[in-house]
């Protein structure tokens, strides 16, 4: 519950922040024609501000125990290139459009699993790598600064560290599981010279979970990890 509230709040500060940057930046500049930068590259670090997992799943054989994972974000880094494009509709205004590759790195700690009757502290690091094919829309376009909503799917990879030793049954073995890869995120663009760009970006990344191949199996579940980050775009 506690921790569901400080997502609550995180979320709400997110959402207030971006709410008052759009407000004072629509106050400050004025809308433009929508124009084509071709191809770009990216390169940004990231803040992991609230990790979630559902699990782990302890299979005993007939029972089944369902554990409670607690995460800490660490930092992440991310690179992308991509083309940019303006999508004529009619006589309305183009539509700004972006198709990138992204690859993100990173990791979260685990502290502690809670299971009923127990909490099995933990403190080590699970960590991540993925690539991304996404898809981006421009939402507004001023003068100086564009807005930009984007979702993508691809290949991550979690690589769960061994900690059997913290468990009676010995039962949370190290696993490096590879699977589909989901990504969301809204970001901000602001123009620094002719070929170049900052941004601060919001996003969501879903990391499938795989199952240990040991007796008893344990599921480590999907990881939710929400993000906050700050790079550079450079036009080519």
């Amino acid at each position: 519950m506690k921790k569901m509230n400080n997502l609550r709040k995180k979320a709400l500060l997110v959402m207030a922040l971006a709410v008052s940057a759009m407000s004072i930046l629509s106050s400050v500049v004025q809308a433009k024609e929508s124009r084509k930068h071709d191809w770009y590259a990216t390169g940004s670090a990231m803040r992991i501000i609230d990790t979630s997992g559902l699990g782990p799943r302890i299979n005993l054989n007939p029972a089944v125990v369902d554990g409670i994972s607690d995460y800490v974000g660490n930092m992440a880094w991310s690179l992308a290139v991509g083309h940019e494009d303006a999508l004529s509709r009619g006589a309305c205004t183009p539509q700004n459009v972006r198709l990138e590759v992204e690859c993100v790195a990173g990791s979260i700690n685990r502290k502690n699993i809670d299971v009923p009757g127990s909490s099995i502290v933990l403190d080590d690091t699970v960590k991540f790598r993925a690539i991304f094919l996404n898809g981006m829309v421009g939402l507004f376009d001023m003068t100086y600064t564009r807005w930009w909503l984007g979702a993508g799917i691809g290949y991550g990879q979690t690589k769960f560290p061994d900690a059997s030793g913290a468990t009676t049954c010995g039962c949370l073995r190290p696993l490096t599981h590879d699977d589909v890869a989901f990504r969301v995120k809204l970001q901000a663009e602001r123009e620094i010279s002719k070929n170049a760009a900052l941004f601060a970006q919001a996003g969501y990344i879903r990391l499938i979970g795989g199952e240990t191949q040991n007796i008893p199996l344990v599921d480590y579940g999907a990881l939710n990890l929400t993000n906050l980050a700050l790079g550079i775009r450079v036009y080519l």
